[in-house]
């Protein structure tokens, strides 16, 4: 059973790594050139930011422990 467990959260971690990474990519690739459809991903990170914070403290606090999930990495 650990061994399925490993596999599991192996594949959970490289898919998490991929979807950061093109998360990345098309902020970057929004930055560099314009894309069709009025797609933005920045404006989406802005935009779920400040959904957070329209919550006054509790909207910050909950931003702050999403940070924090994203941040606790264990290796």
């Amino acid at each position: 059973m650990a061994d399925v467990s490993g596999i599991i959260t192996k594949v959970v971690d490289n898919l998490v790594t991929l979807i950061k990474g093109l998360v990345i990519f098309f902020v970057f690739a929004g930055i560099l050139w314009n894309y069709p459809y009025d797609i933005n991903p920045i404006g989406g990170i802005i935009d779920l930011v400040e959904s957070f914070l329209d919550g006054g403290l509790a909207g910050l606090l909950a931003l702050l422990v999403f940070v924090w999930f994203l941040g606790n990495k264990k290796d």
